[in-house]
């Protein structure tokens, strides 16, 4: 299993390393890392708006213009 997040809904899920599509959404947009190189292991357990803890990115809930 690998944590993954999906760039259309912004949703972290655990996934089988095989597997595609978002749970939630249906879309093929999966990542495993933040543009950074960090892994998405951290955000699972997370509530409400994440952000990545090396690059400070906001990854989920209401994004900064121009990201």
């Amino acid at each position: 299993m690998v944590t993954r997040r999906c760039a259309v809904c912004g949703r972290f899920r655990s996934y089988d390393v095989d597997d595609e599509f978002c749970i939630v959404c249906g879309n093929d947009e999966l990542e495993q890392h933040c543009a950074c190189g960090r892994d998405f292991e951290y955000a699972l357990a997370e509530v409400g708006d994440v952000h990545c803890p090396r690059c400070g990115r906001v990854l989920r809930g209401t994004p900064v213009i121009g990201e």
